[in-house]
């Protein structure tokens, strides 16, 4: 397995593609796949067979490799999924990664005196700039305690890993931050959870796949998303033996959480596939918000940006 490469190569084993033959042997097509670095990603490290990959700690760097022509497949959440179709951004949601909201926290340094968001006020806060984790906290979440901008300053750190060295040197007072690293702080002592995302949003993560490799080799996506089914259905029926798995490949990356911690922080997210009525009502309402915002000009076309059929044909041929 090959690491830190400028992209991640999938090979799907091609056993049912429509244009092999009993006689032909299996062929292995490959995908370029983006691999999250929290909890969002851990259906893809259970689904890889064979890769060489380069880890995105936010979707929205995913999709910029994907405008860079570097990755076939990506995950995403609404925000930058929306703003990259609104500026054309040749990419089609596919399905949906999960539900993150319940992973998704807002953490102070356990010895804070902080309990609360209404708290906040002329107080430092980490946040992702230009994600959903940043839009929610600021449109809803921080309005809801009655703090407006102003009230309190926000401070850009992308990567989440980033953010727990950033507590504990004082330079934030409070940050938001995803599994497994809330997971992982709490059970070292270090942090603890005021409140999660899930009383303001949902937060569904977007898989999307480039409009190129739907169209030349659809095949090889649903060829993936079957796999990737496969450990989805591992993540909700075997929990303990998906964290199990999980927990190897965090070891690889240095991280050496026991499988409990892992096991809780995945027991947190929701796996939901399909994009539903539910779904596409959100990203519309998604829309109005961020033109509101300021952050994107014009709605763009939802429905030339989303293809059901896909994830349909995956399902099926499971």
């Amino acid at each position: 397995m090959i690491r830190n490469s400028p992209f991640v190569l999938l090979a799907v084993v091609m056993a049912s593609v429509a244009l092999a033959t009993p006689a032909q042997p299996q062929k292995l097509v490959p995908l370029r796949i983006a691999v999250h670095t929290a909890v969002i990603g851990a259906a893809d490290v259970i689904a890889i067979l064979d890769v060489e990959w380069r880890r995105f700690a936010l979707g929205k760097d995913g999709r910029d490799a994907m405008i860079a022509g570097a990755l076939d497949i990506n995950a995403t959440a609404t925000t930058p999924f929306i703003v990259g179709l609104e500026k054309g951004v040749p990419y089609t949601a596919i399905a949906v990664n999960s539900l993150f909201c319940g992973t998704n926290h807002v953490v102070v340094l356990k010895s804070s005196d902080i309990n609360s968001i209404g708290q906040l006020k002329g107080k430092r806060v980490a946040l992702p700039k230009g994600t959903v984790t940043e839009h929610v906290f600021l449109s809803k979440i921080a309005p809801a305690y009655g703090l407006k901008k102003g009230d309190y300053e926000v401070a850009n750190i992308p990567d989440s890993k980033d953010r727990i060295p950033s507590l504990l040197a004082k330079a934030v007072d409070v940050a938001a931050l995803g599994d497994p690293f809330v997971a992982a702080a709490e059970h070292e002592g270090l942090i603890r959870s005021i409140e999660n995302y899930c009383k303001y949003d949902t937060l569904p993560f977007i898989l999307t796949a480039t409009n190129k490799i739907i169209k030349e080799r659809p095949e090889a996506v649903v060829a993936y998303l079957r796999g990737w089914l496969r450990a989805v259905k591992l993540l909700k029926e075997q929990p303990e033996k998906a964290a199990t798995i999980y927990a190897d490949d965090q070891k690889e990356l240095g991280r050496d959480t026991p499988v409990a911690v892992l096991d809780k922080a995945l027991r947190r997210m929701r796996w939901e596939p399909e994009i539903s009525a539910e779904i596409d009502r959100y990203l519309a309402e998604e829309v109005r918000e961020l033109i509101a915002a300021g952050q994107v000009k014009a709605a763009p076309d939802l429905a030339k940006g989303i293809n059901k059929e896909l994830l349909r044909k995956a399902m099926a041929a499971r």
